[in-house]
């Protein structure tokens, strides 16, 4: 599968936004996003997307192939962004009123954004689609699945299908008390739990790492008991 390294289709309060690498060639920017919405297609349908590109001036031909790319898979174009519409870490926000406003800086391992809680268990057949995070206070059961632009926590076993940055975002993760899921998936790469991986080896996380999926356990220096 393709690397998707010079766009990112990232949620906000007002709808999808595409960011472009202007640094990239057009013809690499079009393959990674045929790559990306295909993968997405059924978590994206519907949606509203505007684009962005940075300082690079796009022709209204390449305008024009980005908005037919995009409306072949479901979305709807709305439009250019330009740089004092758009949030990025590196650059402040700017209010309605013209006044700058800081941008909050996190520890690391911090993450903000609109979270879902499903206080539950999800059983065979659930499925679970969402703009931002899902923590899930209960067990996601085989044949249950849960698709997630942001971050993925499960209080419980994962035993289900869990999609984690499920837009492109790399930087997402997968966490679950008891992790042992029939399939993993962070943005573009996949991964299966292997036979016999079904003990409990106590809270893990999953992330990418060199392009690859890797598990990692979680301290808990306040935990007892073992999982069910």
């Amino acid at each position: 599968m393709a690397l998707i390294e010079h766009i990112a289709l990232k949620g906000t309060r007002d709808g999808l936004v595409l960011y472009l690498d202007p640094e990239e060639d057009f013809a690499v920017l079009m393959d990674e996003l045929q790559g990306l919405l295909r993968d997405s297609e059924q978590f994206l349908q519907g949606a509203a997307v505007r684009c962005y590109g940075g300082d690079k001036v796009f022709s209204v031909e390449q305008k024009e192939q980005l908005s037919q790319t995009l409306t072949q898979h479901g979305l709807t174009p709305a439009g250019w962004l330009k740089a004092d519409q758009v949030y990025t870490p590196s650059h402040n926000l700017v209010s309605v009123n013209q006044e700058p406003v800081k941008a909050r800086i996190w520890d690391e391992g911090t993450v903000e954004g609109p979270c879902l809680f499903v206080e539950r268990t999800l059983r065979s057949g659930a499925s679970i689609q969402f703009e931002g995070h899902v923590v899930v206070l209960g067990d996601v059961n085989p044949g249950a699945e849960i698709i997630a632009t942001g971050n993925i926590a499960v209080m419980g076993s994962l035993r289900g299908v869990a999609h984690a940055g499920a837009t492109g975002e790399r930087k997402a993760t997968v966490s679950a008390y008891h992790l042992a899921p029939t399939q993993l998936r962070i943005a573009d790469v996949v991964a299966r739990s292997p036979e016999g991986t079904d003990d409990w080896r106590g809270p893990e996380i999953a992330k990418i790492k060199e392009n690859q999926l890797m598990v990692e356990g979680v301290q808990m220096t306040g935990l007892r008991g073992k999982g069910r």
